[in-house]
């Protein structure tokens, strides 16, 4: 089957990146004097310390005027003014098919960031080009010499289009002479924004900055000549002896027909457990993780340790063979079993990159994935659309009778019911109608339509919802036999002066997938058919039972902020929890069992499958219109395993802008066994008060400091073990961090 080559192919290339490290340590890119930045390992310090960081809080984010400052640098090679540019948070990205302001995961977003928006320079004046952008922007000389180590971090969000694109950051220390690269982009394809792992950056640059006076920092993007590239919140620290990160993973499910077919979200339990026609069993999973040695000194024992969580209970561990892993190196490692599921559940896979070392920044070492074993739904993506699809675009494409698709593999005959599919978008004044189609591979005669749902027409309403339609039943077409099936959309639009109609709406893209294998467009004029990289959100539901059809939800709402402001409590105030599944009635007051500001209350026999909408109240009452600010009610699908962390108000307290005051409040370690250092980045210079309470509200500790820009200190005041509040006011904000004693 032709169409997983691909898939194969990407992970077969990105274990090679990651091969088995042998030999000798990577050699320096260049140096001015290598025996000046010989590093001992006494002189190994690992502080992870920041010492130079900008917020790009460069111009005005009402005016939108702006100046570079002195010692940057911006260029466009191609000299058609596409520059990197400061933005404003308030304006967002414009052109052809970017709408988009500064990502939610800048810390620092409303005093402004970096991009390169390829779209508006595309869209001139309302005119297409597509020209690749060829543009870099360079930091002013950072003097490095007393560093042992050098890291260098920053946020960023990109999405690619339409070109073969490089996006580095480089480094020099001999005024550009030589300049050593790192990819940014980490192999993320054309139209798909950058994976949540691959948002907040961390590069190692101590071979060729740390012990250098002259160190420059260059971003450079070319090729791409749609969408966007930006960045905020660049920080050079100091490195730490031992950070081994998880750099990427896969969990590879097991197809039957092709060994290994990538991450599944949702499987019927009916579809899994016999002998695939490669190797082992079909629904087994494999897992792979990628390592970065991103610390001074070498991880000893790395290596992959694997769980499975079923419904919150782990049933399966494994730990891969160990390999020394030098530093600034990489490596992968696989589980040395393969895990079956055999029941019905919500299953967490947990990766976490060990080694014998004692990790010192532990939240880089894991990541999770969902997969959850049911009854009825086949259903390859997740339900986040990070984006809309249709057959616009393509050469030939975005006419009316146009299909969208997704593959499933049938093991077992089963009987179809329905076709469910995300609709993202609807374009009311094109009239769009749309069905679905399921279509069976087979072989040598090409993709034929097997059965069809009713043509319905789309409505506004509809936006932002799953639809599921049944299928037209004759009593033979719905028995499915063992085969490849495609689950599909077919679009139907009118558009003036245009014979050939038009889509008039758009399907759910789960952009962070990359199954690029398993994805398939029909074109109704010419009949063409591509498989593409695109993870349409089209799920299969199948006639069958036995999965639960109630669950607990366990409800947490973290308070911390609001006991901290004085806004809640403790002892005196109750919160609790009221939603559509009870009328709006009351429901039992939270508890706090551990007294660390988090309460929480379980409600028995929710039903599987609803969505509920719910809002935490303070004593009752609504007058302190929660999350957020008042706005729209919290929505969520139940699970067979539902455990909500939310915090109140969006973490808000009252009166408190968070984001007004400090570019950059940093506390550590947290926890803590002793002292707790605190760096606080003003925008601005400004009076302090730092205050630290504990759980009761007492003051255990304060000081206050007059016209800082930028102020560290240590507080060392042997705490007792527990729960603290950091609180850091400038006399009109407050910023508020949870401390840890332990």
């Amino acid at each position: 089957m032709k169409k997983f080559t691909l898939l194969i192919s990407v992970l077969a290339i990105c274990s090679m990146t990651y091969g088995q490290i042998a030999g000798q340590k990577a050699a320096t890119p260049f140096m001015d004097d290598p025996a000046k930045t010989q590093i001992s390992g006494s002189q190994i310090k690992g502080s992870g310390e920041v010492f130079w960081s900008t917020t790009f809080n460069w111009g005005d984010v009402d005016t939108k005027a702006w100046t570079l400052p002195t010692g940057w640098e911006i260029k466009d090679l191609a000299e058609l003014g596409n520059y990197w540019m400061w933005r404003s948070p308030y304006d967002t990205l414009g052109g052809c098919c970017t709408k988009e302001g500064p990502s939610k995961n800048f810390k620092t977003p409303l005093d402004g960031y970096i991009v390169v928006p390829a779209d508006e320079y595309n869209r001139r004046d309302g005119i297409g080009t597509a020209f690749g952008m060829n543009t870099y922007i360079t930091t002013p000389v950072i003097n490095c010499a007393s560093k042992t180590s050098v890291t260098v971090k920053f946020k960023q969000l990109f999405r690619l289009c339409c070109g073969t694109t490089v996006m580095t950051m480089s480094v020099t220390n001999d005024g550009g002479v030589h300049w050593a690269a790192y990819d940014c982009q980490f192999a993320v394809g054309n139209n798909r924004v950058s994976d949540a792992r691959y948002q907040n950056v961390e590069f190692n640059i101590s071979d060729v900055a740390a012990g250098m006076a002259n160190v420059q920092i260059r971003f450079s993007m070319s090729g791409n000549s749609h969408y966007y590239w930006m960045i905020d919140d660049l920080q050079l620290a100091e490195a730490y002896q031992n950070d081994l990160v998880l750099v990427d993973y896969w969990s590879n499910f097991n197809g039957g027909y092709d060994t290994r077919i990538g991450h599944i979200n949702y499987w019927p339990l009916s579809q899994m457990g016999m002998a695939s026609t490669v190797a082992g069993t079909v629904g087994d999973y494999e897992f792979t993780g990628a390592f970065l040695n991103n610390g001074m000194a070498d991880q000893e024992n790395a290596k992959l340790k694997m769980s499975v969580l079923r419904n919150g209970t782990e049933v399966y561990t494994d730990m891969s063979a160990g390999a020394t892993i030098w530093s600034l190196e990489r490596d992968t490692a696989t589980s040395s079993t393969t895990f079956l599921a055999s029941d019905y559940g919500d299953y967490q896979f947990k990766f976490t990159a060990a080694s014998d070392n004692s990790e010192e920044v532990p939240v880089n070492n894991t990541i999770t994935k969902m997969f959850t074993v049911n009854d009825t739904l086949f259903h390859r993506a997740d339900f986040t659309a990070e984006a809309g699809m249709n057959t616009g675009g393509w050469v030939g494409g975005a006419n009316a009778g146009d299909m969208v698709g997704i593959y499933y593999d049938i093991y077992k005959p089963c009987e179809i019911n329905s076709i469910t599919a995300y609709i993202n978008g609807v374009t009311i004044a094109e009239t769009p109608s749309f069905q679905y189609v399921l279509k069976k591979d087979t072989g040598t005669d090409g993709n034929q339509e097997l059965i069809l749902s009713d043509v319905i027409d789309a409505t506004l309403e509809m936006r932002g919802t799953y639809v599921t339609l049944d299928m037209q039943k004759d009593g033979e077409t719905e028995f499915l036999e063992p085969g490849l099936y495609i689950a599909c959309v077919r679009f139907w639009g009118v558009k003036e002066g245009d014979a050939d109609g038009t889509n008039g709406m758009s399907i759910g893209w789960d952009m962070e997938n990359n199954q690029s294998g398993y994805t398939y467009q029909q074109q109704a004029v010419g009949g063409a058919e591509f498989t593409t990289g695109k993870v349409s959100m089209i799920g299969i539901d199948i006639s069958a039972t036995g999965g639960p059809t109630q669950a607990a939800v366990t409800f947490n709402v973290n308070m911390t902020k609001h006991i901290a402001s004085g806004e809640f409590r403790p002892g005196t105030d109750f919160v609790d929890v009221a939603g559509s599944f009870n009328n709006w009635g009351a429901s039992a007051h939270f508890t706090d069992p551990e007294a660390d500001g988090i309460y929480t209350l379980t409600l028995e026999g929710m039903p599987v499958g609803k969505v509920i909408e719910y809002k935490y109240r303070i004593n009752g009452s609504w007058d302190t219109s929660e999350y957020p600010n008042g706005g729209a009610n919290r929505k969520y699908t139940v699970r067979y395993w539902n455990i909500l962390a939310n915090t109140y108000n969006g973490g808000v307290a009252a009166g408190v802008d968070e984001n007004s005051l400090t570019a950059s409040f940093s506390v550590y370690p947290n926890p803590t066994q002793g002292a707790i250092n605190i760096e606080i980045i003003n925008t601005i210079a400004a009076d302090l008060a730092i205050t630290l309470t504990n759980i009761q509200g007492q003051v255990v500790y304060q000081n206050k400091v007059a016209g800082v820009l930028n102020h560290t200190e240590t507080i060392d005041n042997k705490l007792a073990k527990g729960l603290y509040f950091l609180s850091v006011n400038n006399g009109q904000d407050v910023k508020v961090q949870k401390v840890v004693v332990q």
